[in-house]
């Protein structure tokens, strides 16, 4: 049995059984199957369809796109735990369908560079952003300070301080 759990802001879960649907409509519009009455969603944002035993998921020329594990998509087949994002739309796709043999056995690929999937896999001593990511936390990003260009700042600051108030003392010396 397939289910698409849906995570729209502040709503509770959606949790949608796709037994017996041959086909599930994603959009904005009230004709579909499942509405998705948010800013990001497209009229005819997506359409799920059961082809074989597994589903596939196709993107219907969305505005903000559909994306599977972060990559934008025009149609792929889902597997159990795909992570799916409609616009900026959080969904998890479970299914008691085993994933396909090629896909199960690219676990342990490894591309010759020590960048292997799985338990069995190397850490990566750096890392690069995906193509098309987008990042949607509402938090703002840190940047980091120069300490020494601060201080310097700061010591300049109090030395344009201590002058002028030597200038005047100065001026009140010499006026009394």
């Amino acid at each position: 049995m397939a289910t698409l759990t849906i995570f729209v802001p502040d709503q509770d879960p959606m949790k949608f059984s796709l037994e017996g649907q041959t086909q599930v409509t994603v959009g904005r519009a009230p004709d579909k199957d499942i509405i998705l009455d948010h800013a990001s969603i497209s009229s005819s944002h997506a359409l799920l369809k059961l082809v074989g035993d597994s589903y596939h998921l196709e993107d219907l020329g969305s505005t903000n796109g559909t994306f599977v594990e972060g990559e934008g998509i025009s149609e792929v087949q889902l597997v159990n735990g795909s992570k799916i994002t409609f616009g900026t739309i959080q969904a998890d796709y479970e299914s008691s369908e085993e994933a396909p043999a090629e896909e199960a056995s690219a676990e342990s690929f490894d591309d010759g560079g020590g960048y292997a999937a799985g338990p069995e896999g190397s850490v990566a001593e750096t890392s690069v952003r995906p193509a098309g990511y987008n990042d949607l936390s509402p938090i703002e990003k840190v940047e980091k300070k120069d300490t020494v260009a601060t201080v310097a700042l700061l010591i300049g600051t109090l030395a344009i301080i201590a002058a002028v108030g030597l200038v005047v003392m100065s001026a009140m010396m010499t006026a009394a």
